[in-house]
């Protein structure tokens, strides 16, 4: 074997060994199964142990010079400007810590870009057992309670978010809006949400795609008060109901009413449960903690995983981890760069939540018996056109869809795709992953021991002299490699990869598996520092 057949034979093999610890990262990385729905509950597919949302608004909006919130919220609304922090993947890891000293295991974030590459931080989310909630709208493009529409638009919006995200086992489903029906009439925002719900089902089903659960938020209380929104009632009953196409998969309520001295009966809770104990589809509490900042310490904890909300609720959402504001502000941290520190709501969260281990029932055992709702009289049944009808394949209908709402005697909504298992990928994976270190292992062999036949037969070849040395450097600047040996990978990279937008043809790491939720981190994501 001659020296350059040599010296390209080692670099070839250094480039299969990155690929082998590129294919084992990604291997590592699906360790988190998609979680199922069965009739009003969520469980892990595995093992069927039933799975309670422990969870965290993680969202930050843009700077402003004042620093407010409001005029953030306005400016993102009015320019589109959103923060995306699923894209950060070194703020995803300084995180990932405090994240887990809180217990959580969803996050929801509502400011997705599609055009933006997730792998890094979703992987690094999987690898620590957190689940991503994911809204499809953005500020200024979502179904508005005023003059609402449903056009090519939005449409694209959530369609490119689904093309972004569907890939992540850790992708616990989507949100289809929050807050946004005031009404449920031909003219009011119901029928655009409920049209907005089908097509989607539609498109995900169309683009062979695992079956993602879509849902929908609404405040469930008027105010701070314990009275039930009439509204809101209406909304969750006129989503649940009619054709199984056009209804959501799971049901998230806003309630901020349970602050210090509250209790199940005052926070307007119990209400809340009553109300929804018959509701065929899983339901949470979307966001909460009390609305008034100075009265927040997170009790409702031991009541929101206790078995008076267990039977009917699935966990809840808090509101939040970022603190976006000066006082009174409503984060449980406070990031600047690359540091964190806690905020006094932190430990009463991780106190309250460490405490709890909800009464749970397993998918074996579990036998839905609940129905989906009646329909509204109310209630619109003529809904929206597909803005995209004429782009569907003459095969496709508007009115078809992946996922059934599960009923009495449906079987379980399974949020992998039907065919191979989450396990079954991972075996893949790890089979070509020992297939690949076996190919290189013997090849790495046999270049050894033509090196050293080569050797033992006195051959000179591996020696070169100055006159070759001197024509291969003459060959290596005709063909440019002088110049490129002064670019160093890693320079070009530092420079090229700030804030800038992943290829669209870039390949999205999937992250699946199935296996049991690690909790242990990587040694990068060790040494957490509180700070209270």
């Amino acid at each position: 074997m001659g020296p350059r057949c040599s010296q390209r034979f080692d670099v070839w093999l250094l480039e299969l060994f990155s690929l082998i610890l590129l294919v084992a990262r990604t291997v590592q990385s699906q360790g988190l199964e998609a979680i199922e729905i069965k009739g009003s509950k969520f469980f892990f597919p595995s093992n069927g142990s039933q799975f309670f949302i422990r969870g965290i608004i993680y969202q930050q909006v843009p700077s402003s010079d004042d620093g407010s919130v409001a005029t953030n919220l306005a400016r993102a609304s009015a320019d589109n400007l959103y923060v995306d922090p699923l894209t950060d993947g070194s703020a995803c890891v300084r995180d990932i810590p405090y994240l887990q000293k809180l217990r959580i295991n969803v996050v929801r974030s509502y400011g997705i870009d599609p055009g933006r590459d997730h792998s890094s931080c979703m992987n690094d989310l999987a690898n620590a057992g957190i689940y991503v909630l994911a809204d499809l709208p953005a500020p200024g493009l979502t179904i508005s309670d005023k003059n609402p529409v449903w056009n090519d638009a939005l449409y694209d919006r959530y369609t490119q978010v689904i093309d972004a995200m569907h890939n992540f086992t850790n992708l616990f489903g989507f949100i289809i809006g929050d807050n946004v029906i005031q009404g449920i009439s031909q003219d009011d925002a119901g029928p655009y949400v409920k049209a907005a719900v089908r097509d989607m089902k539609a498109y995900i089903k169309q683009k062979d795609y695992r079956m993602i659960p879509i849902g929908y938020v609404n405040d469930l209380l008027v105010g701070n008060g314990a009275v039930i929104d009439p509204v809101s009632k209406n909304t969750w009953e006129y989503l649940n109901c009619g054709n199984a196409n056009e209804t959501i998969d799971f049901f998230g309520g806003n309630a901020v009413s349970f602050c210090k001295d509250s209790s199940f009966q005052t926070s307007g809770y119990k209400n809340a449960t009553e109300e929804l104990s018959n509701y065929s589809i899983p339901t949470f509490l979307a966001s909460y903690g009390c609305g008034q900042r100075v009265n927040r310490d997170f009790d409702e904890i031991q009541v929101i995983y206790s078995t008076k909300m267990t039977s009917v609720w699935s966990g809840g959402i808090i509101y939040e981890y970022f603190q976006q504001d000066p006082e009174p502000g409503y984060g449980l941290v406070l990031v600047d760069s690359t540091d964190v520190s806690t905020l006094g709501n932190f430990r009463d969260v991780s106190t309250n939540m460490a405490s709890q281990s909800p009464r749970s029932v397993a998918s074996a055992s579990y036998q839905p018996s609940n129905t989906p709702a009646s329909c509204p009289a109310a209630g619109a049944t003529e809904l929206p056109p597909n803005p995209r009808a004429a782009v569907l394949p003459a095969n496709s209908s508007t009115s078809t869809s992946p996922i059934e709402s599960p009923s009495a005697t449906a079987p379980p909504l399974q949020t992998t795709r039907d065919g191979l298992s989450s396990g079954g990928k991972a075996g893949i994976g790890i089979g070509v992953a020992i297939a690949t270190i076996a190919i290189a292992a013997g090849l790495f062999l046999l270049h050894k021991r033509r090196n050293a036949r080569s050797k033992q037969n006195g051959d000179n070849s591996g020696q070169w002299n100055k006159s070759e040395l001197a024509a291969n450097h003459v060959d290596r600047e005709d063909r440019g490699y002088i110049h490129m040996a002064a670019s160093h990978p890693r320079a070009e990279m530092d420079g090229a990869m700030v804030d800038r937008e992943a290829p669209t043809d870039r390949p999205v790491v999937e992250a699946s598996a199935e296996s049991e939720i690690r909790s242990e981190l990587p040694a990068r994501l060790n040494g957490v520092s509180t700070k209270d």
